[in-house]
């Protein structure tokens, strides 16, 4: 007589159980993980925004809120933030000079804003509490 091999359903349900289990723990952990890259992208960008504006207030002696008056080419809007110059009235360092904020239909953690001052300061306007130490 041959004997039977192969998985049981009972054995095939549990394993799926298993993976369930696993992927329920590791879920909110990867869209942090992945939050947390953007907004590194995001902070990236607003040092470049920062530092052409920075450069735009020597030559000009004023700041501008228009991303075409800077020396580089910033998207105005990507998939997950969109970005802008703000026009701060003096150079003084706690004064917010450019913008990310996030795309609502693409958040997983909501929208909130990613603001860089004079002094190079990243702060953010209405985050949400799961990433709001992130700063």
């Amino acid at each position: 007589m041959q004997k039977e091999r192969g998985f049981t359903l009972l054995e095939l349900i549990m394993v799926i159980v298993i993976i369930a289990i696993l992927a329920s723990l590791a879920a909110p952990t990867y869209f942090k993980t992945v939050e947390r890259a953007r907004i590194a992208e995001a902070r990236k960008i607003l040092g470049m925004i920062r530092s052409a504006q920075l450069r735009y207030y020597a030559e000009q002696a004023k700041f501008t809120n228009s991303l075409s008056d800077l020396d580089i080419e910033v998207p105005a809007s990507g998939k997950f933030f969109t970005f802008s110059a703000e026009q701060a009235s003096t150079g003084a360092p706690g004064q917010d000079i450019g913008k990310a904020s996030r795309n609502g239909s693409q958040a997983t953690f909501g929208t909130y804003n990613l603001l860089i001052n004079v002094a190079g300061g990243v702060h953010c306007q209405g985050c949400p509490n799961q990433i709001e130490n992130w700063f």
